[in-house]
């Protein structure tokens, strides 16, 4: 009886090895659908992002004397989108929240703004991109808010 078991043990652990450890020579390939030769669609999150929506808008449309009052006013918009979405930020956060959007915000202009030194260097040098990006920028807005 023992040896009809451990013969059993034997085979069943065999099969289970070479299913295991096949050769990559004796497996079929799969065919490829269309579907993933197809190409993917190009989609940024950050593209969508309303806190990225606002700030491109306050930057296409920039009128501020210094940069902490960009930041401020980036900052005073996108918690009152939180508002209008009925997200509740406890007053103990807030500054906090606040501190972490103004770092967040001062990354995203100095990434936006590499190699100028300031907001009309940076619309001089990209006169043709920047038109473009305005149009695109104010339609996500208008999204975001309307």
């Amino acid at each position: 009886m023992l040896k009809s078991c451990t013969y059993a043990v034997d085979r069943f652990n065999e099969a289970i090895m070479t299913k295991l450890f096949k050769k990559s020579t004796d497996r079929v390939p799969k065919k490829r659908s269309r579907r993933s030769f197809s190409k993917k669609a190009n989609f940024s999150v950050r593209k969508w992002d309303p806190l990225f929506i606002i700030f491109e808008k306050h930057l296409y449309d920039f009128n501020y004397d210094s940069r902490e009052l960009f930041i401020k006013n980036v900052i005073d918009e996108y918690l009152r989108h939180l508002a209008k979405q009925k997200v509740l930020v406890p007053p103990t956060w807030r500054a906090q929240l606040e501190k972490n959007l103004g770092e967040e915000i001062s990354d995203m202009l100095v990434r936006k703004l590499y190699g100028c030194l300031s907001v009309d260097d940076y619309k001089e040098k990209n006169v043709v991109h920047i038109d473009a990006e305005k149009k695109e920028a104010r339609k996500r807005y208008q999204k975001l808010v309307g």
